[in-house]
């Protein structure tokens, strides 16, 4: 075994167990494990940062600045008041009422911003008319993936 072997499963087993007890935050370990990686020469500067600009990552990064503007603003608190008058509080009508303007906003726009705009929604929603947030989100989901085969721009 040589030494940058060594290092690397000292690393690992390290992260491993951060990971596992929780002494320190998930993404404090990850870039602790990040930075240790640069230090040691395993990998270069650019190596290690590669991948954040991947348009994946940056979709990502970009949906959970959008939603929660959306929920901090109030506009997610709107959006769901709205669609609860309309479906008032029983599961099926806001599953249904959900999965229809999530579908109809993917056929015109991304599946992703659709998503991201609703998701704050559906979390209000599902505090209000106390259901479980999983009930709504996962169906909200399906609902952009069917709303954007509708159209070649969802």
């Amino acid at each position: 075994m040589t030494g940058d072997i060594a290092q690397m499963l000292i690393i690992l087993a390290i992260v491993i167990i951060l990971f596992i007890t929780e002494w320190l935050r998930v993404d404090v370990v990850a870039l602790l494990a990040l930075l240790s990686l640069i230090l040691t020469g395993l990998i270069t500067p650019e190596e290690a940062f590669s991948g954040f600009s991947s348009p994946a990552v940056l979709t990502v990064w970009a949906v959970f600045i959008v939603s929660g503007g959306l929920f901090h603003t109030g506009v997610a608190n709107l959006i769901g008041d709205r669609l609860l008058r309309i479906a008032g509080t029983r599961p099926r009508r806001l599953v249904g009422l959900l999965m229809a303007t999530v579908g109809a906003m993917s056929g015109v726009m991304n599946n992703v911003g659709a998503t991201a705009v609703l998701m704050p929604a559906a979390v209000s929603i599902s505090r209000k008319a106390r259901v479980s947030a999983s009930k709504l989100l996962m169906p909200l989901a399906f609902g952009s993936l069917l709303g954007g085969m509708v159209t070649l721009i969802g």
